[in-house]
């Protein structure tokens, strides 16, 4: 069994590979995105809600596509942080019609 920073160090050298490789694949992650904030973050989520052991046996395919599925949300909520008023009631609007 793995001590606990191991357990850390493994969870964070994963998902940090995932995180470089998401932002270089994808320029808005780059621009939109503070990488080691994220890399924080997702290893919170993921510690969290997922038992190491899954966490240890996911695909690195399986991971990345968690991980750009948050990354996703991220950049979007930033960017509507960005819109004026008037943005963001037509944009409420959009999201109530749906």
């Amino acid at each position: 069994m793995l001590s606990t920073d191991m357990m850390k160090q493994s969870m964070t050298q994963r998902i940090e590979k995932v995180v470089s490789i998401l932002m270089e694949e994808r320029p808005l992650f780059k621009e939109k995105l503070n990488q080691s904030e994220m890399i924080e973050e997702l290893f919170k989520l993921f510690q969290e809600n997922l038992p190491f052991e899954t966490f240890n046996t996911m695909s690195d395919q399986e991971l990345k596509k968690h991980c750009s599925l948050i990354m996703v949300t991220e950049a979007v909520a930033g960017t509507l942080n960005e819109l004026t008023p008037e943005q963001m009631a037509i944009f409420d609007e959009i999201i109530k019609r749906k």
